[in-house]
């Protein structure tokens, strides 16, 4: 394992505002890193680690734990897994998205304690938690392109709607459940109470991460690009598909403003801090 920790103040790519990132770590040393999660309960960063394959059932993925500041407190903290993706919090316990499962994981032993089978999942994607507990699922499969909804111990088809092509990053706030397609770039809202849909904002590339801070859309694309949404306006961050690396799914500090970057096949997390 690899650690740089470089502190660049660095200016990266910005168009249209004010808008800007620092580069403040990056840490080196994890396998196929999909998604990151802040806990801000605990102060712990978890990693995903695919481990191979995204769609291979062969038990190589695993959960790493971070420090705030990058330092991997434990590598392999949680095991088990074949292709973990998508991850949330919910009442002290971490669920992820494993190809076609919700595997939960409790926080203070990194033990597997349960495992929720998606009826007809293909390629379960990103996870969000609501207040209530109630844990959300996207499959961003063309076949499927369901949310699901774990509900008393059981997976269900939640929504299913065809103006939501291929959802993959998801985000809960406020009793709405925001769901960005990775095929078309469109943002969606969704009632949780009522199941109502409104098309939010779009943005010019298909969405993998999704995070909401303030009225800003801060997004990733698998290619390699980050940037965010203010209004009908997309600023582009960093340009990591340049340098032929990818960005997965966000992960966010919210009082540092700190976008968390897993770069899939690089093997690294990078955390750039937002400037305005």
């Amino acid at each position: 394992m690899k650690r740089a920790a470089v502190l660049l103040s660095l200016t990266l790519l910005v168009f249209g505002a004010n808008f800007r990132v620092e580069k403040v770590w990056e840490t080196q040393g994890f396998s196929v890193p999909e998604s990151v999660l802040y806990d801000a309960e605990g102060g712990f960063i978890y990693v995903s680690n695919i481990g191979g394959s995204p769609s291979a059932k062969d038990g190589n993925g695993f959960i790493s734990r971070l420090s705030r500041d990058g330092k991997i407190l434990s590598l392999r903290w949680a095991t088990g897994l074949n292709a973990p993706k998508g991850m949330a919090i919910s009442r002290g316990k971490l669920y992820v998205s494993d190809i076609d499962r919700l595997v939960e994981i409790d926080l203070r032993s990194g033990e597997i304690v349960g495992k929720y089978p998606a009826p007809g999942a293909e390629f379960l994607n990103d996870v969000a938690a609501d207040e209530e507990g109630r844990v959300y699922v996207s499959d961003s499969s063309s076949g499927n392109s369901v949310i699901y909804r774990l509900e008393k111990g059981k997976m269900v088809p939640w929504l299913k709607d065809p103006r939501i092509k291929n959802p993959n990053g998801i985000f809960y706030r406020g009793g709405k459940l925001y769901v960005g397609s990775f095929r078309d770039g469109k943002i969606f809202a969704c009632d949780v109470s009522s199941r109502t849909i409104q098309q939010v904002a779009r943005a010019p590339m298909g969405i993998d991460g999704l995070i909401l801070h303030n009225s800003l859309f801060i997004i990733s694309d698998w290619q390699g690009k980050v940037g965010l949404l203010e209004g009908g306006s997309f600023h582009l961050l960093v340009d990591l598909a340049s340098r032929k690396k990818n960005a997965a799914d966000l992960g966010f500090i919210p009082e540092e403003r700190l976008i968390l970057v897993p770069t899939f096949f690089s093997n690294s997390v990078a955390a750039y801090r937002l400037k305005f």
